[in-house]
């Protein structure tokens, strides 16, 4: 297997203005394809034989159709799956149905580079998963045999689809899954709902399509951008009524967990917010910004409890792209200009710390160099006086309520 783990000046660059583009999400897809490789051969040697069988298997799909075999390999949730299993390898707890879910995206891996192959693959909670195309109900079987065949997958079993949701505005399409099946979907605070009702995945699918009118009209490059990169949404629990939640998963690129928004415009924010953690997440993969011997507490503008620097510098990373989008948002959503303005003053506060830590590497000074160019050029646009004394009054009472809280 070739494995690969590079990112190019140009790319680190763009991604550390806080955008990025489609040529540096292609980079860090790339590695995240390299990455996968390596952990899938640390987990091939947990087979009695090696995994020879589906060593063989992953590389002749490799080799016959490397692009298709990039897109099965690098899919997020590969990610989510090797850092689970690879931390219980590790410690000498790895599950044979864990360590056996290599079968299942060995056949997929197979079909689409039109290998022909039979596996039996690892049932979890009743469904043999397929990841990318679904799910066969299989009762309380413990394994299902696979076969691909002619670039299809023929099983035995009801099938569960994997449901989508597609949009296209301003020219932009997209089409990312709404993944309601993955036995490893899990990770995040909130738990992952399990099979959606048609009628709740009609409410995902309208206020997807309007949430990305709102990006592709007003923020087109990011929805590029994102087209690019994002790849599944996983629906969660919404076990606190007041508030809706979203997270990202550290190793797990191109995918994370929401409760339903409860607004397109929200949607939109908080598709631009994930997406911006999936991707300095994957940077980090590629390069060390902050020293990991700093060990202190920090003051995160949008939260009264303290943050590590790293969690600072992700949270200024995410919210250069919610303020941003709400800038665009101005004129269109009501909130937009008050959210901007407060959005803004977050980033500002929240990067001062990271440039005045002196915890930064070479590469995270370059890299807070670029966000502080976006910050200014945020901080520089004109705004109603009412709107930025009240972002500034907000601010402060922010800031006592963590001093407060933390005895500062």
């Amino acid at each position: 297997m070739i494995s690969l783990l590079h990112l190019t000046t140009a790319a680190f660059d763009r991604l550390a203005t806080g955008d990025g583009g489609p040529a540096a999400i292609g980079e860090l897809q790339r590695a995240q394809v390299s990455k996968h490789l390596l952990l899938i051969r640390y987990l091939l040697e947990q087979f009695p034989d090696g995994g020879a069988e589906l060593a063989g298997l992953l590389e002749r799909a490799r080799t016959a159709d490397p692009h298709r075999f990039a897109r099965v390999v690098g899919d997020p949730l590969v990610g989510g799956w090797t850092a689970i299993a690879c931390r219980a390898a590790t410690r000498g707890v790895l599950a044979g149905t864990d360590r056996d879910h290599l079968a299942a995206i060995t056949i997929v891996a197979a079909a689409a580079a039109g290998i022909d192959a039979t596996l039996d693959i690892p049932v979890h909670g009743g469904l043999a998963v397929l990841p990318g195309w679904g799910a066969v109900e299989a009762g309380a079987a413990a394994t299902m045999p696979v076969t691909a065949a002619s670039g299809r997958l023929i099983t035995a079993g009801p099938v569960l689809p994997l449901r989508t949701l597609t949009a296209e505005a301003a020219g932009v399409p997209v089409r990312l899954t709404l993944d309601d099946l993955h036995p490893y979907r899990h990770g995040y605070e909130d738990p992952p709902l399990n099979r959606l009702a048609e009628a709740d995945v009609a409410v995902w699918r309208d206020l997807f399509a309007r949430a990305w009118e709102l990006l592709a009209g007003h923020l087109p490059e990011r929805a590029v951008e994102m087209t690019a990169g994002l790849r599944t949404l996983v629906p969660l629990a919404q076990l606190d009524a007041r508030s809706a939640r979203s997270a990202t998963l550290r190793h797990a690129f191109g995918v994370f967990g929401l409760t339903v928004p409860p607004t397109p415009h929200d949607f939109a924010v908080t598709l631009v917010h994930e997406f911006q953690h999936s991707k300095l997440s994957a940077l980090l993969d590629l390069a060390v910004l902050t020293d990991p011997a700093d060990d202190r507490r920090y003051f995160a503008p949008w939260r009264t409890d303290p943050r590590p620097l790293p969690g600072l510098l992700q949270g200024v990373y995410a919210f250069v792209g919610v303020a941003d989008t709400w800038r665009a948002l101005r004129g269109t959503v009501d909130v937009a200009t008050a959210r901007f303005a407060e959005a803004r003053l977050q980033v500002d506060r929240g990067l001062t710390a990271i440039e005045e830590s002196g915890s930064l590497t070479a590469d995270g000074e370059r890299f807070a160099a670029g966000l502080r160019q976006t910050a200014d050029r945020l901080l520089a646009t004109v705004l109603p006086a009412a709107a930025d004394d009240a972002a500034r009054a907000r601010l402060a009472r922010t800031f006592a309520l963590w001093r407060e809280h933390n005895r500062v």
